[in-house]
């Protein structure tokens, strides 16, 4: 199988010939997750083993560019072979490796996808609660002090309601 390229910001899909446990085992332990590649180094963490069957209608492809980020144009053109494959599956995202791929068995590679563009910063937004007066405090800031005032009342109301509660403790004591 020929070496895969790996371009930053691509996820790169592969089905496990596998029981979904061991492809699970096999993403955790980064020395098998390397065997699988054919000894380049893979971050674990970077790694991800997902069950296909369990996405039922929504299909692998729908999953990429829903749950991955990935573009959609570049994920139609594959998603008939994706929505095919059914079990274990590996997913690898931008940054698990710093080498192209060199799959080896359990692994074929079913694409690999560029993920979509983030929409570009547009223009400010202008409210009214973005905006403050020259002393830097917005203007609907409550008062200074105010709060100060709140829990002084609490604090005051919570010692009322402790001393009421013992003269009643003292006087059922005393009957």
């Amino acid at each position: 199988m020929p070496q895969i390229e790996n371009p930053p910001d691509t996820l790169h899909v592969f089905a496990i010939d596998a029981p979904m446990a061991d492809a699970q085992g096999m993403a955790l332990d980064g020395a098998a997750l390397s065997a699988a590649f054919g000894g380049i180094e893979i971050e674990p963490d970077r790694a991800d083993v997902i069950d296909t069957t369990q996405l039922g209608e929504l299909g692998l492809s729908s999953y990429l560019v829903e749950g991955e980020g990935a573009d959609p144009d570049t994920v139609r053109q594959s998603a008939g072979r994706l929505d095919a494959h059914r079990g274990p599956t590996l997913i690898l995202r931008p940054g698990a490796a710093n080498a192209p791929l060199d799959p080896q068995a359990p692994l074929t590679h079913l694409g690999s996808f560029q993920l979509a563009r983030a929409a570009p910063p547009g223009p400010a937004i202008r409210t009214a609660s973005a905006e403050g007066d020259a002393t830097g405090v917005p203007t609907s800031a409550p008062e200074p002090g105010r709060n100060d005032r709140r829990t002084s009342g609490a604090v005051a109301t919570a010692a009322l309601v402790a001393a009421l509660l013992i003269v009643v403790i003292v006087w059922l004591v005393a009957i």
